[in-house]
């Protein structure tokens, strides 16, 4: 039996984290998070994920919720 791991809350995302969102792998390349200002002064008024694929394609998740956590490669 397999049990699916999801995210809880946002700030637990780490960049490098391996996922799984729509059926196919990513790993966390940057995570934002609400009212959290980043280094640059970005200040987003959402939570979204970015991830990227083994082929350096982009895919934006703006529901963590739906991000599967997967094993470290």
């Amino acid at each position: 039996m397999r049990f699916i791991q999801t995210y809880k809350s946002p700030n637990v995302i780490g960049l490098g984290d391996s996922v799984q969102y729509k059926g196919k792998n990513y790993l966390v390349l940057i995570n934002y998070i609400k009212g959290e200002t980043d280094v640059k002064g970005y200040t987003p008024k959402s939570n979204r994920t970015i991830l990227i694929d083994d082929n350096d394609n982009r895919v934006i998740c703006d529901d963590y919720k739906q991000l599967i956590i997967g094993e470290a490669a």
